[in-house]
């Protein structure tokens, strides 16, 4: 009879055991990740975002530095369309 008390004792001790980890994982508030947002965040800012940071930080480009920026964009937009139209010639 002690033997079979023991035995229930030690399958109760095993299923409890092997319970607790599957109860851990079914927790309800466990985040998804979709693209850039993981944990209700998103981690990717925008550009309003970064201008907004920047002038707070007092580091924001001057208009003449944005525009130069913008002029860079600009011509390295350029030659992809070049290369990419090359690229379809061939």
């Amino acid at each position: 009879m002690d033997k079979l008390a023991l035995r229930i004792s030690a399958m109760s001790l095993t299923l409890v055991l092997i319970a607790a980890p599957v109860a851990a994982f079914a927790e309800a508030g466990v985040p998804a990740r979709e693209a850039n947002i993981w944990g209700w965040h998103d981690h990717q800012p925008t550009e309003a975002q970064v201008q907004q940071n920047e002038r707070a930080a007092g580091i924001a480009p001057t208009p003449s530095e944005g525009d130069k920026d913008a002029a860079t964009v600009d011509r390295l937009y350029e030659q992809l369309l070049r290369h990419s139209r090359n690229q379809s010639t061939e």
